[in-house]
């Protein structure tokens, strides 16, 4: 693979992840932080970063806090029970915002504040004055949950 792409890929990475170690090692780079540093990466970081911008909704914005809001934590948990059993990359990691194991082996699980989602979720749909967008918001979220929750 040529310098090019893999520049192109190690920005794609970064701004999934925003680990600039993480993107280097997807793409078989080295050093993501000195990466970053370079003109070439940051001209196209920016463009991308331009090009997305332009493609998000306030629809997706809504849609993703109905699902920090009332997703679920399965994976979660499971992770932490059985560690080894599992490849945390097909997992559903969205609800957690710390992750780490303590020095004696136990580990701690800290998840998204559920409630700040929600206030963020009714503050976007307070402003545009459009409940149908939370209700749709909603029933999306709860096809991807079991026994998911529908408004009629």
């Amino acid at each position: 693979m040529d310098a090019h792409k893999n520049y192109a890929g190690f920005c794609r990475a970064f701004l999934r992840s925003l680990d600039p170690e993480h993107a280097a090692d997807a793409v078989g780079l080295a050093d993501g932080f000195s990466l970053l540093g370079q003109k070439n990466v940051q001209s196209r970081l920016e463009k991308m970063r331009g090009d997305s911008a332009g493609q998000i909704r306030k629809e997706d914005a809504v849609r993703r806090l109905a699902q920090l809001a009332f997703g679920r934590a399965n994976d979660a948990v499971r992770l932490a029970l059985h560690p080894q059993e599992l490849d945390a990359g097909t997992l559903d990691l969205s609800a957690v915002s710390e992750f780490r194991v303590t020095d004696k082996g136990g580990v701690e699980v800290k998840l998204l504040d559920r409630v700040k989602a929600l206030e963020a979720l009714c503050g976007m749909l307070d402003s545009s004055g459009d409940a149908g967008l939370l209700y749709q918001a909603l029933e999306n979220a709860a096809g991807q949950m079991e026994g998911g929750w529908t408004h009629h």
